[in-house]
């Protein structure tokens, strides 16, 4: 058995500590809202799926959150993909021998540990370390204070799911180093910037598009939900979604929140802006749509669906004036 020297910090979300958990091994410490921040994670998504249940999805964070906070410091970094299996585990070992701790998206549903039942493809975990003779890996993972073992099969499986809508071709990267920022307030900055940047000229990925104007594609198709077979299943999944999933509430809006309330102690500028009262606000209009969808997915009826419309229409006026007013005030 081959480990890193490992503390595992855990977490609510899995990029974020798995950030923390990075920069940690390299001895340095931010708030996981910090490493969330930095990595630009406010995002959306609205996806059609042809394949898979429920049919429509929504997700409320950024692609690339994990390599865009390590490519704030210094290098691009980027997800790397392989096309063979025993490639991408022999680079793997070679990374975990060179004493580097190597990020994996992953699909939950083979990590069995987990015991899901469900796809849930762009898991982020940290593997730190491996056993030859027993073709174990050893995990990180937000959710589990403990490292968690995989076996070489399981973790194949899991870095190759084809689910939607995210099929994964065993991506990875791999830090051998890191700093304290040199000016943390502002790195803050940059970054609250450049996420309304992207939020609102679209980041694209394997996802789709993550763009503040797919809030406004979802507003146009998700008053047909209930015409659906499981229409159930997708007014409830995206309650979990914006109120359960790994977020800490509201779709990442909460935890982005308190990222917000730490960059006003660092930054005079954040401080005079206001912003994580304006965040507050949109945080608590996402967690009003994720209970309108809960209601929905129990019982249909009409009045619910004209307030959650109403709800949609406020998040996307608050949100587009929110990304905005960051873009000509920073």
């Amino acid at each position: 058995m081959q480990t890193l020297n490992w503390t595992n910090l855990v977490g609510i979300h899995c990029g974020s500590p798995a950030n923390r958990n990075g920069i940690n091994f390299y001895g340095v410490d931010y708030p996981e809202e910090v490493c969330f921040g930095i990595g630009c994670g406010l995002g959306f998504f609205y996806n059609k799926l042809i394949k898979s249940k429920p049919t429509e999805i929504i997700h409320l964070r950024a692609p690339n959150m994990e390599p865009i906070f390590f490519s704030q410091q210094s290098q691009n970094f980027s997800w790397k993909s392989e096309n063979d299996s025993k490639v991408a585990e022999k680079k793997l070992i070679n990374e975990l021998r060179k004493n580097k701790p190597v990020f994996l998206q992953t699909d939950l549903y083979y990590l069995k540990y987990y015991n899901s039942k469900v796809h849930f493809p762009g898991h982020v975990v940290l593997c730190v370390g491996y056993d030859l003779a027993n073709r174990n890996f050893l995990l990180s993972d937000t959710n589990f204070k403990e490292l968690q073992k995989v076996s070489f099969d399981d973790l194949t499986k899991a870095r190759s799911s084809k689910a939607e809508p995210y099929p994964l071709t065993y991506n990875w990267f791999s830090i051998d180093k890191f700093e304290p920022f040199k000016n943390l307030a502002k790195q803050i900055e940059v970054s609250i910037k450049l996420n309304s940047d992207n939020f609102l000229s679209g980041q694209n990925s394997l996802r789709g598009t993550s763009s503040v104007y797919g809030i406004l594609d979802w507003l146009g198709n998700v008053q047909y939900w209930n015409s659906y077979s499981d229409s159930s299943d997708i007014f409830r999944f995206a309650y979990q979604i914006i109120v359960k999933r790994g977020s800490n509430g509201s779709g990442f809006r909460c935890i982005y929140s308190d990222f917000l309330k730490f960059a006003q102690s660092e930054s005079r500028n954040i401080k005079k802006l206001n912003l994580h009262k304006k965040m507050l606000n949109i945080s608590q209009t996402w967690n009003d749509i994720g209970y309108e969808l809960k209601d929905l997915s129990k019982q249909y009826q009409e009045r619910k669906l004209k307030k959650l419309l109403l709800l949609i229409s406020k998040v996307y006026s608050e949100e587009l004036s929110y990304h905005l007013f960051v873009k000509d005030n920073l």
